[in-house]
């Protein structure tokens, strides 16, 4: 609905005085949900993702209806809370995840035994910043309508999703029982809004040859974030024979193993999406090993392929470099390894500019993987996407979040990373990170993805206040959809 200037005021009145009451109560109930270890992992019986995300789904189900909402169950694969009586099930969706990357490592405190700072401003834990804490903010939100018996056309269906982290196997199945909401917002991003997302290619290489010297190695969790951790696990050779090929090198560290020597490597994690800056711990390992010169033929041509394609993280060694204006650089990141056999498994990240030429890419690739020597597991695009600026209900979301912010000059923004909004008909990602949000670390450490992550509490409550207003004043626009 329109507000006028009055009805403004006074809306804005009632959410600051209302925010302020719950502040305590939100920091609670987004502490109790990030004391669950919510890593999506492999089934297990009827848990699609897990003991870890059925955990966390049942949690957010039994917090949702101690506030009065009705909640639906989507097989284990995901949840929803739902306020509203539209007789068509017709609905605004709040899209979070509730699954986690996993903790790593380089942590002050329990990653999963939230700390608050002694001012009240920051709250640590895995899930803080990314992405439980902004579904708390959907969650009060609808508190807030139904409160204060605020009652809009459409329906607000908050969906808590458990595999955002690992692909976004948890949305097609959603889609599958209910009905898509007719417009999403995505709480996994910055406002005002992200009206456009890069496109992905989701790889997976073998490259054969390996030799029995090479045990094991292992690097990276989650496809989508630089590892900062890594080992292998090299038989044939001493701890000391290492140590001194090895000198002063650092980030690396070796110690007995009962199969041989283990080459510990630690690197600086981000979100694969921004790898300025990171260390990749699997690039870290491969030096160590072509350096200890414990590996030979070809293993050790292997290890030379390996470590020159986790050394950059533009598409050089692939010939896929491109850019544009409106999204910046493609970027490839190695971030997962493994030993399977005789083979070394690969996983790249790779995200491509919104304008990029898609058939090139996805023939390029192809052909210069194999030059290299890449078998071809998986290769597949998720294309990227974008709303135009002048899309009506896109000019609300970029009108509400200035206006409540006391930000005017806030742009639009294109996302590097990818949200459940590619996975929707008629989403976005809208917040919750408000653009001014203090690093405290800079960007060593502290966001999502990254050890001491955090949520900035007072943005917190700000955006609470964003999403009520624009729940209300996308209301007729979306309904007219």
């Amino acid at each position: 609905m329109t507000l006028t200037k009055e009805q403004k005021e006074k809306l804005n009145a009632e959410l600051d005085q209302w925010v302020e009451a719950h502040r305590e109560e939100y920091i609670k109930d987004v502490s109790d949900l990030c004391r669950i270890r919510s890593v999506s992992e492999e089934a297990v019986g009827d848990k699609p993702f897990g003991e870890g995300c059925y955990e966390m789904l049942m949690a957010s189900f039994r917090l949702a209806e101690s506030y009065g909402f009705s909640t639906k169950n989507y097989d284990n694969y995901c949840g929803s809370a739902i306020y509203g009586d539209n007789p068509n099930g017709d609905s605004i969706g709040i899209i979070a995840h509730m699954d986690i990357v996993p903790e790593g490592n380089g942590w002050t405190h329990d990653p999963f035994d939230p700390y608050l700072s002694e001012d009240g401003k920051y709250l640590f834990g895995r899930g803080t910043a990314d992405d439980k804490a902004p579904a708390m903010v959907g969650l009060y939100a609808m508190r807030f309508l139904k409160e204060h018996d605020i009652h809009l056309k459409n329906n607000i269906m908050l969906v808590f999703g458990l595999n955002e982290e690992k692909g976004s196997a948890d949305m097609p199945e959603f889609l599958k029982r209910e009905k898509a909401p007719k417009w999403s917002l995505v709480p996994d991003s910055k406002f005002p809004v992200g009206h456009a997302e890069i496109g992905f290619i989701r790889a997976k290489f073998a490259v054969p040859g390996l030799g029995d010297e090479l045990v094991d190695i292992h690097g990276g969790e989650a496809t989508n974030s630089v590892p900062d951790r890594a080992y292998a696990v090299v038989s044939g050779c001493t701890v000391d024979e290492v140590r001194e090929k090895l000198g002063d090198m650092e980030r690396i560290t070796v110690e007995e193993d009962e199969k041989g020597v283990r080459f510990l490597a630690t690197g600086n994690s981000q979100h694969a999406s921004r790898p300025a800056g990171a260390v990749n711990a699997n690039n870290v390992l491969a030096r160590a090993l072509l350096k200890a010169e414990v590996l030979h033929g070809k293993t050790r041509e292997v290890m030379e392929l390996f470590e020159k394609l986790t050394s950059h993280y533009y598409g050089e060694d692939l010939g896929i470099c491109c850019e544009d204006e409106m999204s910046g650089k493609l970027t490839c990141v190695f971030t997962w390894v493994r030993k399977e056999q005789d083979k070394l498994i690969l996983k790249p990240d790779i995200r491509y500019p919104v304008t990029a030429d898609q058939k090139f890419l996805m023939d390029t690739l192809p052909q210069n993987a194999q030059k290299l020597g890449l078998e071809i597991l998986d290769l597949s695009n998720n294309p990227a996407f974008h709303f135009p600026l002048d899309h009506p209900v896109v000019e609300k979301l970029i009108e509400v979040p200035r206006e409540v912010l006391g930000m005017p000059d806030i742009p639009p923004i294109v996302l590097a990373g990818g949200t459940y909004a590619r996975s929707l008909p008629n989403a976005v990602s809208f917040g919750v990170t408000v653009p001014d949000r203090v690093r405290l670390f800079g960007f060593e450490k502290g966001g999502a993805h990254q050890a001491d992550e955090y949520g900035d509490i007072p943005n917190l409550m700000r955006s609470i206040k964003v999403y009520v207003r624009t729940l209300i004043e996308i209301d007729d626009i979306v309904a007219d959809l």
